[in-house]
């Protein structure tokens, strides 16, 4: 059975030789290589289950969005009291939507200044849209691809074929996270962490209790954006899975009546139309999301990719592993990247690893991973991440 063989077995909870592991992200070995052909075969040297990317929609999403060609942006910097402040104006046929950002550990910068990243919402002393009385104008943030930027994602989608198909790899597409090392683009298919970005957590917040039917439809112009993107990716890509970045769809901003009411059924006509094209779908999430996992199962997801046993506020795994099992869904992730590779001692590595695989690998559907990332460049996280993968090597086989 080689990687592909197994990734594909373990998404659809069928017999496998052992339990892959396939790290979600892994920036720490991603900043030292050139090339995603050098990243992928860095991780193979390891012995892990590494996926190739098919490549990104738009390389520059992160900076402006996909601008409607009938919307202009202007961009300047103001200094008050020895304090910069980035402002963006972005001209609409609906009018303005402008944005103010307090520099602050010397971010934003003249170079980098886009309008989604996590960044942005800490920094923000006037957030660029203002759902009640911006909804006409969101649209012109959403606008359509072009020719350019499909055929440039046909040939990076090209290109990893041709690696996953020497390797015997498995092709995953719709968020990635990086262009190529230092470089990173938080937006791809993704649903609440469009807003947070924009409008900041507070404000969609109150409106999705006091007013939903305004983030209804601000869910609906970012999912429609979605749809899109996705019928892209099912065209000019090879890639068997389609993940939705949802790091901001968690009971730390939503109720689980408003994530039922306002987000799943967008999510669940995403996941029927990659399902029409016999892909699968899968659902980043990392923390708080335990009370939501029955929805998040009845919207049609096909692997959730981040439980996170420290962070993710889980306290029964097994609970989780015996939902999952019984939908015939799978789960990547389990252990702690933050607190257990990267803090954390090689002993209670190891355990973790030890006990991810004896209760989330049973009976299958289980990938293996740090969550989310591996990203602090210490001697300590590196000697946990080689204990990481040894135990998973020592173990991979004897809990399924």
């Amino acid at each position: 059975m080689n990687s592909r063989e197994r990734m594909r077995a373990a998404l659809n909870c069928g017999d496998i030789d052992y339990i892959p592991c396939s790290f979600m992200l892994f920036t720490n070995l991603y900043n030292q290589c050139t090339t995603e052909r050098e990243y992928i075969e860095e991780q193979l040297k390891m012995g892990i289950d590494a996926f190739v990317h098919v490549g990104h929609l738009n390389h520059t999403m992160h900076e402006k969005g996909i601008l409607h060609p009938e919307a202009r942006t202007s961009e300047w910097i103001e200094e008050e009291n020895g304090i910069r402040y980035f402002c963006r104006r972005i001209d609409t046929p609906k009018g303005p939507l402008t944005s103010r950002i307090r520099q602050r550990d010397g971010w934003p910068t003249e170079k980098d200044f886009p309008i989604m990243k996590d960044w942005i919402i800490p920094r923000s002393e006037e957030f660029l849209v203002k759902p009640e009385e911006d909804l006409e104008k969101i649209r012109y943030l959403f606008g359509p691809f072009k020719d350019s930027d499909i055929e440039r994602l046909r040939v990076e989608a090209e290109e990893a074929k041709r690696i996953a198909d020497e390797h015997g790899l498995f092709l995953l597409g719709g968020w990635k996270g990086y262009v190529r090392p230092n470089l990173q683009v938080d937006p791809g298919v993704m649903g609440a962490d469009a807003m947070s970005w924009l409008s900041g957590y507070e404000e969609v917040m109150v409106l999705s209790i006091t007013k939903p039917w305004i983030i209804n439809e601000y869910v609906n112009i970012i999912h429609e954006w979605n749809m899109k993107q996705l019928e892209i990716y099912l065209d000019v890509t090879d890639a068997e899975l389609l993940i939705r970045r949802s790091w901001y769809e968690t009971t730390d901003f939503w109720s689980p009546k408003t994530f039922r009411e306002l987000l799943v059924p967008a999510l669940k006509k995403e996941a029927e139309l990659v399902h029409q094209c016999d892909k699968k779908y899968g659902y980043i999430v990392t923390s708080a999301f335990a009370p939501l996992v029955d929805d998040i199962l009845n919207a049609g997801i096909d692997v959730l990719i981040g439980l996170d046993p420290k962070e993710g506020k889980i306290e029964d795994l097994g609970a989780i592993k015996k939902k999952f099992l019984s939908k015939k869904k799978a789960i990547w992730g389990g252990v702690s990247g933050a607190i257990t590779v990267e803090l954390g001692t090689e002993k209670e590595t190891e355990e973790a690893v030890v006990e991810a695989l004896s209760v989330l690998g049973k009976k299958g559907g289980f990938i293996l991973s740090p969550v989310d990332n591996v990203r602090e460049d210490t001697g300590n996280a590196w000697r946990n991440t080689k204990t990481f993968v040894q135990t998973w090597k020592n173990y991979r086989g004897k809990f399924l």
